[in-house]
C-alpha cells in the first residue's frame, strides 16, 4: 500500500509502501481513499518547523496527511455505516482522561496529551487505505465527494464561530432586525482558512471583507465575487469593523487594525506562524479594554464541527458551487507528492492528492 511519511523532526517526506490495513473488527471501518488536502500544518511537518510534530510510539515514521475524504470498503460489526458511504475522519483523539475528551469534546483537551491524525502521534490519511473506529467518521451526501475534502480545514471555522457566538452574548450584538446584516468582519488573509471563515460569515449575514498585502488572484477575485465579499488591499482605506478574523498569523497586520474595531468588538486569533516579532504597546491594551473589545484564540475542532461543516457545504453546493470548485486550485498524483509538500505554488489556494475515484 502506498503512503507518505515524514520522520519528525527531521526534514523531508517521501512515498513508500506500508503494509496494508487489516480487516474492521467491532466498531472499525476500512476506508478508501478518495481525496486528501495539503495545508501549511503538512508543509510545516516536512519542513522541520513543527516541533509538536512525532510518530506513533516506538516508531521512526509517521503517515502524514489530517484532511481527507475516503470510501466505506469494508465494516466490523456493530457499524451503522455501511460500504460505499462516503466519510470524512476527525482528526483529534482524545486523552482519555480528562473530561472534555471523555465527553467527545476533544478539542479543549485539558492534559494535552492527545493524539492528533498525521500531525502528532497518530499516523494520517495520505496512503491508499486506512482502518480507523466508526466514532470517528462523519457522513457525508455523495454530491459533495469531490468538494468534502474541504470538511476538516471547515470544522475549524464552525468551531471559531461558535466561540464568537458564545463570548458575544455577553452584549446585544445583533442589529435591530435581529440578524448580523449591520455587522462587518475584516477576514486576514485569503488562504483556504480565509476564504472559509468569508463564506461563513457571509452566510450568517455579515459583510465581509477579505484582506491581504497583495491585490486578488484571478481565481481569488471569481471566489470573493461570487460569494458575494469584497476583497481589499491593506492601503485600500479598511472601514470600521465589528470583527477582525486573523488567518495569517501576522502581528503587524493585526496591531494595525485593532484601532479599526468599534465598541464590543471581538478578534479571533486563528493563523499560526513564526519568525515576525512585534511590540503590544500599553496603549493598545488600554484601547481593547476602554472598548470592551474580546479576543478569542482557537485551534482543532469536535466531531459535530464536522458535521456542520458538512451542512454549511451542503449549502453552498446549491448557493456558490463553482466558487467551491475553484476552492481546490489544483489536483496532484501522490508520486509528485514530496514536490508539492515542500513549499506553495503560485496562485495556490487548496491542493488535493488524488488517491483514487
Amino acid at each position: 500500500m502506498k503512503s507518505i511519511v515524514v520522520r519528525p523532526p527531521k526534514e523531508g517526506t517521501e512515498l513508500v509502501e506500508t503494509e496494508s490495513p487489516p480487516q474492521p473488527d467491532k466498531g472499525e471501518v476500512l476506508v478508501r481513499t478518495l481525496l486528501t488536502g495539503i495545508c501549511g500544518t503538512d508543509r510545516g511537518i516536512v519542513n522541520g518547523r513543527l516541533k509538536f510534530a512525532r510518530p506513533p510510539l516506538k516508531r521512526e515514521q509517521l503517515v502524514l496527511g489530517h484532511e481527507s475524504i475516503g470510501e466505506v470498503e469494508a465494516i466490523g460489526g456493530g457499524v451503522e455505516l455501511s460500504k460505499g458511504d462516503i466519510v470524512v475522519p476527525v482528526v483529534r483523539r482524545g486523552c482519555g482522561v480528562c473530561l472534555n475528551c471523555k465527553i467527545g469534546r476533544q478539542d479543549f483537551c485539558e492534559t494535552g496529551n492527545f493524539v492528533e491524525a498525521g500531525i502528532r502521534g497518530h499516523d494520517g490519511f495520505m496512503r491508499e487505505f486506512f482502518l480507523d473506529q466508526e466514532m470517528y467518521m462523519v457522513k457525508v451526501p455523495p454530491q459533495l465527494k469531490e468538494i468534502g475534502v474541504l470538511t476538516e480545514p471547515l470544522s475549524n471555522v464552525v468551531k471559531a464561530l461558535d466561540q464568537l457566538w458564545f463570548l458575544q452574548r455577553r452584549t446585544l450584538w445583533t442589529c435591530e432586525d435581529s440578524t448580523y446584516n449591520c455587522r462587518t468582519a475584516l477576514v486576514i488573509g485569503s488562504g483556504p482558512i480565509g476564504l472559509l471563515f468569508s463564506m461563513a460569515l457571509s452566510t450568517e449575514g455579515f459583510r465581509v471583507i477579505v484582506l491581504n498585502r497583495r491585490d486578488p488572484s484571478e481565481v481569488e477575485s471569481k471566489i470573493t465575487e461570487q460569494i458575494g465579499v469584497k476583497f481589499l488591499k491593506l492601503d485600500d482605506g479598511v472601514p470600521p469593523a465589528d470583527l477582525v478574523v486573523d488567518t495569517a498569523g501576522s502581528p503587524s497586520t493585526l496591531l494595525r487594525l485593532l484601532p479599526k474595531l468599534k465598541n464590543n468588538g471581538a478578534v479571533i486569533l486563528f493563523g499560526t506562524t513564526s519568525g515576525e516579532r512585534e511590540e503590544l504597546s500599553a496603549d493598545v491594551i488600554t484601547e481593547l479594554v476602554e472598548r470592551n473589545v474580546v479576543m478569542v484564540g482557537s485551534v482543532n475542532a469536535s466531531k459535530e464541527h464536522f458535521q456542520r461543516g458538512v451542512t454549511y457545504l451542503s449549502v453552498w453546493h446549491d448557493r456558490f458551487p463553482e466558487a467551491l470548485k475553484l476552492m481546490i486550485t489544483s489536483e496532484v498524483r501522490p508520486e509528485e507528492a514530496p514536490e508539492v509538500l515542500k513549499a506553495k505554488s503560485k496562485g495556490e489556494i487548496k491542493t488535493v492528492l488524488r488517491w483514487s475515484q
